[in-house]
């Protein structure tokens, strides 16, 4: 059905509503609606925007960031350990959702931190089924997958039989002179980084379509090819308030939701017949939730939410990876191309035009990607130094009874997986064709290769919080970043050997000079200042409806549905107990297909 008004969805009833058109939301719904005798309503807060030229033209990094008609424009609290700076969460208010505004990147994580999931106390939630969903998924382009001798797919595994076009990207040269000086820094080619181990460098591949190197996400993918499904209704610009709720033998039983239109904010109702599925990410999932009764009583009573179902753990266990990018001045004679050259009016034009021919900056992506243990970068002895602090730091907050349940074993499970003996991925490495660095901001008309330090399993451990009921409100984001020592020094070690490293061969040749944080920047305790000042977000939020034991501060079970409530489910990246050392758009993908799979289960159609 095409989109429609409020008024035709008002008051009315359906099989299935869904809350929030984006990437798990769409892919769920058009797998329910296979079935033509199954109605599915999705409620999306942004708007349509097919066809938007700063989300349909690829290669336009941020360019969204901060539109408040493309962008929800988050922002955290002041951080209290790392310097009172409040970093921006922008995340995609559109249909599409964040698959529509991201930076294109297609990674699958390693097989150990999938297996994590399982371990934490959900069975089938592990690397088979990622394998086994992931290829639902994607469709790879097979033209470019062997590159000057780095082989980006294993040609026995599957190329997948999906909906989202998955291509390489064109390069720029200080692309291969990046990976070329990884190898003279003595980081091994990656063995398999799209099966189970992305350990060292390799080339990456993301959602361009190859025919017109568009951006593939879940609307292009899912909801347009079936749009007119007469089964099928969106209604966008339609923010959810909350769930409505009846009791039936203990459980909570939602019969629909309330909403309004984003124009007059008027409350309206529409009813579930069969189930109501919460994905609306891991920002505003727990806030609906909250705001319909379930979470903490002490947030409810803070907010005037009379309490309805008490689960603790919604809105608790945020994980959120980092990144700092120390910003390299390309030399005027290097040819390369970056994306720095489209903040100018006429580059931006000239490059449109471009594309039309396959060619200029819309074709071009992020393809260097590199995931190592922290030992790579800070020589073994330090590695074990700032393991050896963070787990006596742990066994003393064990003893001290000072974790939530359920924290121990998360923690069990990083630090087995981070010791240093063992040589697991965690600091990933990103060569970044344009300037991706804070706080000092680029000089007009000057191109920069920016290399790029993440972290990826975060001890830290945050919040997300509903302050007010009204649903307009957005809830708080306490990251709580740098809360432990480990994930400060880690970040500083590894700028300090991307700066060895901008000064190998062959990238070297094509560097002018650092630009950020610049030659002021030296000591180690300047670094870590220069480190808190300026890294930012990589937009991975998860955990805030964990997927764990109920006993263990879960809020869905396995099959991914909330506590205490018959007919409640929550499918996006809120549910990831456990954080992996992957970008995270497969994983929002195979969260959705798997979901579906398991309310049609359910259902017994």
């Amino acid at each position: 059905m095409p989109l429609i008004s409020i008024d035709d969805v008002a008051e009315k009833p359906f099989d299935y509503i869904i809350i929030g058109g984006g990437t798990t939301g769409l892919t769920i719904a058009t797998r329910l609606s296979e079935n033509p005798e199954i109605s599915v309503l999705v409620l999306e807060a942004g708007a349509a925007n097919f066809n938007h030229p700063l989300i349909s033209k690829s290669s336009q990094h941020g360019f969204q960031f901060g539109n408040p008609d493309l962008d929800w424009c988050f922002q955290t609290t002041p951080q209290k350990h790392g310097l009172d700076v409040q970093y921006y969460w922008n995340r995609g208010k559109t249909l599409g959702g964040s698959s529509s505004i991201n930076f294109q990147l297609w990674v699958h994580p390693p097989k150990a931190d999938v297996d994590n999931w399982e371990r934490l106390g959900n069975p089938g939630w592990n690397w088979d089924m990622f394998e086994q969903y992931s290829s639902r998924v994607y469709n790879v382009d097979k033209t470019k997958l062997q590159v000057d001798g780095w082989k980006i797919w294993d040609a026995t595994k599957s190329y997948g039989t999906g909906n989202v076009k998955v291509s390489l990207p064109n390069v720029i040269d200080s692309d291969i002179k990046f990976r070329e000086s990884l190898v003279m820094m003595g980081v091994p080619k990656a063995p398999a980084p799209y099966h189970g181990n992305p350990n060292g460098a390799y080339i990456n591949i993301g959602t361009y379509d190859p025919n017109d190197y568009s951006r593939v996400d879940a609307a292009t993918a899912y909801l347009r090819p079936n749009l007119l499904r007469p089964n099928l209704v969106i209604l966008t610009s339609a923010l959810v308030h909350n769930l409505i709720f009846d009791s039936a033998d203990g459980d909570l039983v939602a019969t629909g939701v309330q909403f309004s239109s984003t124009t007059d904010k008027t409350p309206r109702r529409a009813y579930a017949h069969r189930e109501v599925v919460l994905c609306a990410g891991a920002i505003k999932s727990p806030q609906v939730l909250e705001l319909s009764g379930i979470g903490q009583a002490k947030v409810l009573k803070q907010i005037g939410v009379p309490l309805r179902l008490e689960l603790p753990g919604v809105g608790e266990n945020v994980q959120e990876h980092q990144v700092v990018g120390v910003a390299n001045e390309l030399k005027e004679e290097c040819p390369d191309m970056t994306y720095d050259l489209l903040r100018d009016e006429k580059e931006y034009a000239a490059h449109g035009e471009l594309l039309t021919q396959g060619k200029g900056l819309h074709t071009i992506g992020i393809t260097n990607l590199t995931y190592a243990p922290l030992s790579t970068f800070s020589g073994m002895a330090r590695a074990k130094e700032l393991y050896s602090a963070q787990k006596k730091k742990i066994e003393e907050h064990k003893k001290k009874g000072v974790y939530p349940p359920g924290r121990e074993e998360q923690y069990n499970l990083l630090l087995d997986l981070l010791d240093p003996e063992k040589g697991n991925p965690d600091v990933e490495l990103v060569g970044f064709p344009g300037y991706i660095s804070f706080p000092r901001l680029p000089i007009p008309g000057k191109r920069y290769y920016t290399l790029c330090a993440v972290l990826n399993h975060n001890f830290s451990r945050g919040t997300i919080h509903a302050t007010s009921r009204d649903p307009y409100s957005n809830p708080e984001m306490d990251p709580h970043y740098f809360e432990n020592d480990i994930e400060t020094q880690s970040m500083v070690e590894t700028v300090k050997w991307l700066r060895r490293l901008a000064q190998t061969m062959p990238i070297k040749e094509n560097l002018d000079h650092e630009h950020n944080p610049g030659p002021e920047v030296q000591t180690d305790e300047q670094v870590e200042e220069w480190v808190k000042k300026g890294s930012i977000t990589v937009f991975h939020t998860i955990g805030s409806c964990s997927m764990l034991p109920l006993n263990k501060n879960g809020v869905v079970d396995p099959n991914l549905k909330v506590y205490g409530t018959r007919n409640v489910r929550v499918a996006d990246l809120s549910i990831v107990p456990l954080h992996i050392a992957a970008h995270t758009q497969s994983v929002a993908y195979v969260i959705a297909e798997r979901a579906a799979d398991i309310i049609r289960s359910s259902a017994k159609y």
